[in-house]
């Protein structure tokens, strides 16, 4: 996963869950779940991940390291 991959994941289990049709037959409001606090701690991980990369590739761009991590 990418710097840029990472975000997005932390970002997508932010959001929440969609609230399915079979909850809305049973009466649930449309929209989402609220994120559970496994997922919002998946998501700092995630941002931990992001930020990482982010500093990593700014401070060293010519860098191969993370790629021979990456793409073991």
């Amino acid at each position: 996963m990418t710097g840029p991959d990472h975000y997005r994941e932390g970002e997508r289990l932010l959001a929440g869950q969609p609230i399915h049709a079979d909850d809305l037959a049973r009466g649930v409001e449309p929209g989402t779940w609220p994120p559970t606090q496994m997922e919002l701690l998946a998501a700092q991980n995630h941002f931990l991940a992001a930020l990482v990369a982010c500093l990593a590739t700014s401070q060293h761009p010519d860098s191969v390291a993370w790629d021979k991590v990456i793409n073991q």
